[in-house]
């Protein structure tokens, strides 16, 4: 800690001279505590990022659309989610895709218990997500997101093609 050393009085009235030594040994172990600390915290906040996993070029597999799940993002915050194929024209369901809105997780979840009493299992669900020219990158996200939480296996992002945009201006 800290020390007062004093010299010894030399004569008779001078005063007698002292030195401050200041130990700075806890003030130290002190200071790489808190780097310690401040590394240890900002190591642990890794940044979290999306799994994407891409599939190789090649001969495209089919799946029955009894299995399939289509979800069309064409305005903004909206979504319209329809089963099997567009070209039969098949009822459209309107999703808000507003913060906080689980309408399309209700959908998803829907038909995989449907999937489970026709099937057995909810995995067999192919999730086809065409994000149209006027959605936002964000929507994109919300949708992986959803994937996610409803543990979908299969899930695709495709162009809409001509079947899609003829399904949504005959409503």
């Amino acid at each position: 800690m800290a020390e007062i050393n004093a010299s010894p009085v030399q004569g008779g009235k001078k005063r007698p001279e002292r030195q401050l030594r200041v130990d700075m040994t806890p003030m130290v172990d002190l200071g790489f505590l808190l780097i310690t600390f401040f590394i240890f915290t900002t190591v642990a906040q890794s940044p979290q990022t999306l799994k994407l996993v891409l599939p190789v070029d090649g001969p495209s597999t089919l799946t029955g659309k009894t299995k399939t799940l289509t979800v069309l993002l064409n305005e903004p915050g909206k979504a319209v989610c329809y089963k099997g194929i567009a070209s039969e024209k098949p009822p459209l369901q309107h999703v808000s895709m507003a913060a906080g809105s689980s309408e399309l997780r209700k959908v998803i979840l829907a038909k995989q218990r449907l999937l489970k009493q026709h099937t057995g299992t909810a995995d067999s669900l192919v999730v086809v997500i065409k994000p149209g020219q006027e959605s936002h990158y964000q929507q994109l996200i919300a949708v992986l997101d959803e994937m996610a939480i409803c543990e979908v296996k299969k899930h695709v992002v495709a162009e809409p093609d001509a079947d899609d945009h003829l399904l949504l201006s005959s409503e």
